[in-house]
């Protein structure tokens, strides 16, 4: 808050000249229209004073007014200097007029919790009682700050969280290429920002498969079965980009009329899917990222090495019991416990609160619910049978659909994990070859992950 000065009388803006002595000091920079009396002693009835809200560029004080400027609120309360290191082009905070109670004024400084206003001239502040002498702060922005006000501008024209973009300069970066990139306008794939469509797969279960060096990984085998694009959505129709993928196939006689419609509209009622998900894509200008309509998404969509996000319902449990739901100890199994080994024990206090909170880990149906697995590291695609060989477990049972998207934290594009150490993932998706993709050939067409450099297991030297 900054205070002017009174006409004669070095007192703050606002607050009665009787109650408040003087803190400010006088200064020949002010406009002497500044200088006026008249809130000097602004009082209300109701026993209030009015602190009037203030804002004026720093460029305006002199150097001399600048070092002798103090601000203070309260007759007892300690002024504080204004601080002469401040840039120059720096404007003060404008707040509304706040009434503070006579008894209840606060002791110490203290931020007036009110919205900041910039004047304008539209809207300015004004500190006399003639309008000519409003003041306008000069705000000067540096190269930086244009540019982040900027990008800013263009993130929210383009669709915000969605729209692929950078929403401010980059600033801290592993690599010093991250930097040169961003200059030269490089597309690189972060999948925060940026999203392709993803593929549908079946739960088959789960297998081991080794690598060259030996190593053994434990891997969920999906199938993807018959995944067709169906339609597409954009964002001038919709509110916003997606594409839909079928999978599977129905008896045409098991459709039901509503479902049957939506097929028909969509001309796939002589292969009708058996169950339809949707994925949300981010239109990149200079690439290919929306399939068209009819295009079949194979097992090689995905890059052998990178990693995937695996969604589905698992697997429902039923009334499960306090241990088994939410991995609590239990009770001793022997010495003084009787008959409550896996009791739940006691879940609140006592009169006070005299109730259980809401939330309270109890017994109750486990499972059956929508699970997402992060960074499932693709061990092994099967391009002849459409098989994808994903390392952990699926959350789901086997013979269950589950949406497989790529990593949205790591999926190692770009790096050495991935087969060809492939910047961008296969846009809209992989060119599929004749014969290969889906032809049904049984480990003819398999691609593993690239293989690690270094021997996990080198071989000891012999004894002398």
């Amino acid at each position: 808050m900054l205070a002017a000065v009174a006409s004669g009388r070095s007192r703050l803006v606002g607050v009665s000249s009787r109650r408040t002595p003087g803190i400010l000091s006088s200064c020949n920079s002010i406009p002497p229209s500044l200088l006026n009396s008249d809130y000097s002693n602004d009082t209300t009835s109701s026993g209030y004073h009015t602190i009037a809200a203030a804002s004026m560029s720093i460029t305006s004080l002199s150097s001399s007014f600048r070092n002798t400027l103090q601000i203070g609120i309260a007759p007892h309360t300690p002024t504080y200097p204004l601080d002469t290191n401040m840039n120059v082009n720096t404007t003060l905070r404008s707040f509304a007029t706040k009434k503070i109670p006579r008894r209840k004024r606060p002791r110490k400084i203290a931020r007036l919790r009110t919205p900041f206003r910039i004047p304008t001239p539209a809207n300015p502040v004004i500190l006399s009682r003639y309008p000519e002498d409003a003041i306008y702060p000069t705000i000067t922005e540096t190269p930086d700050e244009e540019l982040a006000r900027t990008m800013l501008a263009r993130w929210k024209e383009a669709g915000g969280a969605h729209s692929g973009m950078r929403k401010r300069p980059l600033k801290v970066a592993h690599t010093f290429e991250a930097f040169e990139e961003e200059k030269e306008g490089k597309i690189v794939w972060a999948q925060q920002r940026r999203k392709r469509v993803g593929a549908i797969g079946l739960k088959l279960g789960m297998i081991p498969v080794w690598d060259d060096w030996g190593i053994r990984y434990g891997c969920t085998v999906l199938h993807l079965d018959s995944n067709v694009v169906l339609s597409i959505k954009t964002k001038a129709v919709d509110g916003y980009d997606a594409v839909r993928v079928g999978a599977g196939e129905y008896k045409a006689k098991n459709v039901n009329k509503p479902l049957r419609g939506i097929y028909e509209s969509w001309g796939v009622m002589d292969h009708p899917p058996y169950v339809v998900k949707e994925f949300r894509v981010t239109p990149i200008e200079g690439l290919d990222v929306v399939p068209p309509v009819g295009t079949v998404i194979h097992a090689r969509h995905f890059v052998p090495g990178q990693a995937v996000d695996v969604a589905s319902t698992s697997k429902g449990k039923g009334f499960q019991g306090a241990m088994k739901r939410h991995n609590f100890k239990g009770m001793p199994a022997s010495h003084g416990v009787s008959k409550s080994h896996r009791a739940l024990g006691s879940t609140g206090q006592c009169q006070d609160p005299g109730r259980v909170f809401k939330g309270k880990k109890m017994a109750g149906r486990m499972g059956g619910k929508r699970v997402t697995t992060q960074n499932m590291r693709i061990i092994k695609v099967d391009r002849g049978q459409n098989l994808i060989y994903v390392l952990g477990a699926v959350p789901g049972p086997p013979g269950r659909f589950v949406e497989i998207r790529d990593a949205v934290k790591r999926p190692f594009f770009g790096t050495a994990k991935v087969e060809g150490a492939v910047e961008l993932p296969p846009l809209p998706t992989f060119a599929y070859e004749e014969g290969i993709d889906g032809c049904g050939k049984i480990g003819d067409f398999e691609v593993m992950k690239p293989l690690e450099e270094k021997d996990p297991m080198p071989e000891e030297p012999e004894a002398a």
